[in-house]
């Protein structure tokens, strides 16, 4: 019963987020994006002030629409536009409130997945990397650098899919 108030309240505060009483993974990013718009520290665990901030506060978890969000990197990203849409796509899902903690307890934020540490190089806090429009910004100065994605280096798959085999074996059929 608390989760699924919870996720009422995520609903109602503008998330786009089932209700299924299940504290899975989405619930858990969209409580983060509320503590981190409501100041408060983000833990992902809804005590007393993340309650308040749910039941009280003018937070918002409105988003970018994915269109609108493939449209910014294209347009941000002019000279590698198709790549840098599959790195945001593969790092998110097109996702700008999606929050991955890490094992040693640091967190990637975001479209692009900023880490906290590439946060503080770029002059960055969550709340900046929640944001579309400086997430994406901060994404093409890491890019810039090299003109490459060395920094999303586990989603070059995304920019070079391998066949599989059952494909290439087709291909090789006809």
């Amino acid at each position: 019963a608390c989760v699924r108030e919870v996720q009422r309240l995520l609903q109602w505060r503008g998330a786009d987020i089932d209700v299924d009483s299940d504290f899975g993974p989405q619930t858990l990013r969209r409580v983060t994006a509320v503590q981190v718009f409501a100041g408060i520290s983000p833990n992902g665990v809804v005590g007393a002030d993340t309650k308040k901030a749910l039941y009280e506060s003018k937070v918002r978890l409105d988003i970018w629409s994915p269109e609108k969000i493939r449209r910014r990197i294209r347009e941000v990203f002019n000279e590698a536009p198709n790549d840098a849409l599959a790195i945001a796509d593969c790092q998110s899902f097109l996702d700008p409130l999606y929050v991955l903690p890490n094992a040693n307890g640091t967190r990637n934020w975001g479209l692009f997945q900023i880490s906290d540490g590439r946060l503080r190089e770029l002059g960055g806090t969550p709340r900046k990397a929640l944001d579309p429009e400086w997430n994406i910004q901060a994404a093409l100065r890491l890019w810039s650098q090299k003109h490459d994605f060395h920094d999303w280096s586990h989603c070059e798959r995304a920019l070079h899919p391998t066949p599989t085999p059952t494909a290439s074996a087709s291909a090789t059929a006809r």
